[in-house]
């Protein structure tokens, strides 16, 4: 077997709704197309709000080791996902935790994740906002502007 990489647009879901367009319904035709004979699997991707790569593999054998090995990080508190981003202001730390409540919010046709500061209870409770913890160091700055490393815990 081996391992592809592919390109994820935002707002495209890994997997679907039976019936409608995701990744994991185009995984037959991609097959084809890349000459494998194997069927592929994804290990890997982006959630459906962010754009980023997803790693294919074409061997169950690989497919499971590579799985087992995000599962024991994450029990073991390692976190093997690495992001960068770039903001607009430069943090006063060169490194540290954001700590912040998150939660969906519709603007029209767009759905967007916006920061909840300091989420209450009840809405923590229901779970219309999630408390997240995420690292990040400073990795440049320049011109009011910061290039970031992020890993999230949450």
């Amino acid at each position: 077997g081996s391992q592809q990489v592919l390109i994820h647009p935002s707002n495209s879901p890994s997997t679907g709704q039976p019936g409608e367009l995701s990744l994991v319904t185009l995984l037959p035709a991609l097959r084809r197309r890349l000459g494998f004979t194997s069927e592929l699997h994804v290990l890997k991707g982006p959630a459906r709000e962010c754009s980023g790569l997803v790693l294919l593999s074409s061997c169950h054998h690989s497919s499971k080791r590579l799985q087992q090995f995000f599962t024991d990080a994450r029990q073991r508190g390692r976190y093997p996902v690495t992001y960068r981003a770039v903001t607009v202001g430069v943090p006063a730390e060169a490194e540290g935790e954001i700590r912040t409540g998150l939660r969906w919010q519709q603007h029209g046709d767009t759905t967007l994740v916006v920061p909840v500061p300091a989420p209450g209870c009840r809405s923590l409770a229901r779970k219309e906002v999630k408390n997240t913890l995420t690292r990040y160091r400073v990795l440049g700055a320049a011109g009011g502007c910061a290039l970031l490393q992020l890993q999230p815990r949450t």
